[in-house]
């Protein structure tokens, strides 16, 4: 009988591709579970009080993920809060450090450990060479907000607004803003809801291990690195670019030292230097990066602020009309929205690092509304104060809040701005280098790629995982040019999305028993067309 719940259980652990999901295969169990405990079925002595209510902790659930000290992460325990009351629905949470509770299983062990003769031989190994299994929770609501803000306001701001006055949609440009930003929010709604239900490391990778499986997940982990990895590589070749047009254009350097900074042959060194310089300020300690981005990103914010009071207060009437030009129409309206929308990601970078967030049933939802509020009402503001400041006709593509300065005669402002641009952008590259390795620790956890990337220091860094991940970027951002990467983070970001609000749908609604893959087709089938 043991051997044959054994061999189940293996199963539905390995099997990608399930009937049910497995968050309903869950509570399903658990519901069996209390069935069996009213029934008297269960030793007395194994039953605990949580909340008012009983539970048979000595019967076994099976798991898709573990708690945050296990060396392999199979499986959350039953729906216990940190303070031991009982969960209201389903939900996978994972406790803080102090007070971490499981019901049924040790934190140490797993599910497959239980049927494993050689459990405590395991264990023992775990213990002894990976003692710090877990990532500390040290990320308050702000830090989570600066993250989310940090890593999404960049060329949304600096440079898409011009691009879209100037091709697309003219005056009308906040509106392509707006349109595009209640996309993102439902998609955000889709993050929020999800990572309040699942509040671990790993984001869309660690939605789709619960709704789809391994298989699934294991390639929602590589779009995810396109998206984050990628994304910092392309972001860093873009500032060294901006750094070497900065110092040609407002500081007339020398051609000795354009010469250096830009070599040719595709190489860009002011590239290398960010990627290494965020990389060499990662490992040095999670509570200096965390600093360090909030610190830049509260500046990006002050200097976006900076440049849309300044855009109103220069503001002629007359630039605005007509509010929709007839050489672009409603439909420019909506390829600005199509193009804006990229300025919208990054917020789902605030659930990379769920594992790390203090409280993150509840914060982690937060953090996505608040950031999303925040970034679509400067995006908003800032568009009309550019078509305000300047015609349509006339605005920069490339940099559309420093040329209008200039045009308008305000030096000293289009100078400020454009400095700000290059002194803050690199934070999104900081963002990126934090959170890959964090996605590569969740699937280390989970066995899928080798353990190195799982172990911590003393201080609860990654500190391999984020080498790996910095050498790739430096090496990436140096050597690849912009417009290569652009395609790769697109693909990345767009396939990611479309994972994590599948599995929404998944976990919310399940096939009939009749055609039990049915949602999965119809998913597909609308994701593809």
């Amino acid at each position: 009988m043991a051997q044959n719940e054994q061999s189940t259980t293996t199963r539905r652990r390995l099997n990608p591709f399930r009937k049910k999901p497995l968050w309903v295969i869950l509570q399903e169990e658990q519901e069996s579970a209390f069935t069996r405990t009213n029934e008297g079925i269960g030793n007395p002595e194994n039953l605990t009080h949580h909340g008012g209510h009983e539970t048979d902790d000595a019967i076994e659930l099976p798991s898709i993920k573990q708690s945050s000290n296990s060396s392999k992460r199979n499986g959350p325990e039953r729906s216990v809060d940190c303070d031991g009351a009982e969960g209201c629905g389903f939900s996978l949470e994972y406790c803080d450090d102090e007070g971490e509770q499981n019901s049924g299983l040790d934190a140490n062990s797993s599910q497959s450990q239980i049927h494993d003769p050689n459990t405590h031989e395991k264990q023992n190994h775990s213990k002894t060479h990976h003692p710090h299994q877990h990532l500390h929770r040290h990320l308050s609501l702000f830090d989570l907000v600066s993250i989310g803000v940090g890593g999404t306001i960049g060329s949304g701001i600096f440079v898409l607004n011009g691009l879209i006055a100037n091709q697309y949609a003219g005056p009308s440009t906040f509106l392509s803003w707006i349109i595009s930003g209640i996309a993102a929010g439902l998609s955000g709604c889709c993050y929020a809801e999800l990572s309040g239900r699942i509040p671990s490391a790993g984001s869309s990778y660690a939605y789709a291990f619960c709704a789809l499986g391994e298989l699934p997940a294991f390639v929602t982990a590589c779009f995810l690195t396109l998206e984050f990895l990628l994304s910092g590589s392309a972001v860093a070749r873009s500032w060294g670019d901006k750094v070497i047009e900065w110092l040609r254009v407002e500081l007339s350097a020398s051609e000795l030292v354009l010469q250096i900074l830009d070599p040719g042959y595709g190489i860009n060194p002011m590239a290398c230097l960010v990627s290494i310089a965020t990389t060499i300020l990662v490992l040095g300690g999670v509570k200096e990066s965390k600093m360090v981005t909030d610190f830049f990103t509260w500046v990006k914010v002050v200097l976006v602020v900076f440049m849309t009071v300044g855009g109103f207060l220069l503001m002629q009437p007359s630039n605005l009309t007509p509010m929709i030009p007839p050489e672009f129409g409603p439909s420019g309206i909506l390829r600005g929205a199509v193009s804006s929308f990229f300025g919208y990601l990054g917020f789902d970078a605030v659930c990379c690092v769920a594992g790390e967030a203090i409280n993150a049933e509840v914060n982690l939802p937060r953090s996505i509304m608040i950031t999303l509020f925040i970034v679509t009402t400067l995006y908003v503001a800032a568009a009309i104060s550019l078509v305000g400041m300047q015609n349509y006709t006339e605005i920069s593509p490339k940099s559309g809040f420093p040329e209008a300065f200039q045009d308008r005669g305000v030096g000293w402002a289009s100078q400020i701005t454009a400095a700000g641009e290059v002194f803050t952008l690199p934070v999104v590259v900081l963002i990126s280098v934090i959170i890959q390795p964090r996605l590569q620790f969740a699937l280390a956890e989970d066995g899928l790629i080798p353990q190195m990337f799982g172990e911590l220091d003393s201080t609860g860094n990654p500190k391999k995982g984020t080498l790996f991940a910095g050498v790739i970027m430096t090496l990436f951002a140096t050597f690849v040019p912009f417009h290569y990467l652009d395609d790769f983070v697109s693909a990345g970001i767009l396939l990611a999305f479309t994972i994590t609000n599948s599995s929404l749908v998944i976990m919310r609604r399940r096939s009939p028993e009749s055609s039990p893959f049915l949602l999965e087709k119809l998913l597909a089938w609308f994701n593809l067309h």
